[in-house]
């Protein structure tokens, strides 16, 4: 196994009910843990009490709290920069660890920028949970539309922090594990352990919750999301490309010469343009993909049918943006 100095980032708000499960599960890792890098966000429960009875008793716990709510994105980059470890670990406040999630990781990451690994969903207030036992599709065109790995899960090089190009990380309309898992697969720099590293918690109350039981495999489940796309286009089109343009801006900045980069700017830009003819070569360009769009890698009839499909059923990804109004 190689070695390394991992600096843990915990970013907190309101969290007092499940933290103390959490932060037991982070201190009885076996591969040692050089630094806890906790940020709380300006909490109003327990949550920074508690936080400074660990601190009192753990060294390696270094206790941070703002004076004001940045919110999750602008939080957990702030608190990553504080990190001076040579690999950093996300961290969200009410998961549980697996013991060994990062001694797993660090023998599989070699030389890649980022590692993920499964995470196993539960729940005890009635949350749709349901584990994905498939190992995901890492590749740059599939991430340029819906992440697939976690980021409570990721383990990452420091160096990885400093290429995403955002300074002002608040206003992104994406979630901060979206821009570096397309960062790393941009460079085909992914690792991934295919076992269960973290047990996630899923509860109704979470900023992050969604009901995702559309999502599963079923051809009632397909004629649902192109339904509700077909509905939504024109009011979900506006978000689409609002996400698409933050994407342009990371995807212009990288200096990977791999070929898949060259080709998910083609999406991104043939996404960005209006008219009949763009679509439909968007549609050429899905098609051309369809093994690297879905949730498994692989080639196959149906997947190239639901690539036809895909500039209208994408719509889907953003929906969380109607529950944001």
């Amino acid at each position: 196994m190689q070695q390394g100095k991992v600096s843990i980032v915990l970013c907190t708000y309101n969290g007092e009910r499940y933290l103390h499960k959490q932060l037991d599960s982070l201190l009885q890792q076996t591969y040692p843990i050089f630094e806890i890098i906790i940020q709380d966000d300006h909490s109003q429960d327990g949550t920074f009490t508690i936080l400074e009875e660990y601190a009192h008793d753990h060294d390696n716990i270094k206790l941070f709290q703002n004076e004001s709510a940045h919110g999750v994105n602008g939080n957990f980059f702030s608190a990553m920069r504080k990190a001076t470890g040579d690999f950093i670990a996300i961290s969200d406040q009410d998961d549980i660890w697996e013991a060994d999630k990062i001694e797993k990781q660090i023998d599989a990451i070699g030389n890649k920028l980022l590692c993920g690994g499964h995470s196993r969903p539960f729940s005890e207030d009635g949350a749709f949970v349901h584990f994905e036992e498939r190992h995901p599709n890492t590749n740059l065109i599939r991430l340029l539309f819906i992440t697939s790995i976690p980021g409570h899960t990721m383990l990452m090089r420091r160096e990885l922090l400093e290429i995403i190009p955002f300074d002002d990380t608040t206003s992104l309309p994406s979630s901060y594990d979206f821009y570096f898992e397309m960062t790393a697969a941009a460079y085909n720099s992914i690792a991934y352990v295919d076992g269960v590293l973290v047990n996630q918690r899923r509860h109704v109350e979470a900023v992050s919750y969604i009901d995702y039981s559309h999502n599963l495999r079923s051809w009632q489940n397909g004629l649902y999301i192109l339904r509700w796309s077909v509905r939504h286009y024109k009011e979900i089109k506006p978000y689409m490309r609002h996400c698409m343009s933050t994407i342009k801006l990371l995807l212009d900045s990288l200096d990977s010469k791999e070929p898949i980069l060259k080709e998910a700017k083609k999406i991104v830009n043939t996404e960005l343009e209006d008219g009949l003819g763009a679509y439909l070569r968007l549609t050429m360009l899905f098609v051309k993909h369809h093994s690297r769009l879905f949730q498994t890698s692989g080639g196959s009839f149906t997947k190239q049918c639901r690539a036809l499909l895909y500039p209208i059923m994408q719509m889907y990804n953003y929906r969380y943006f109607l529950k944001a109004k």
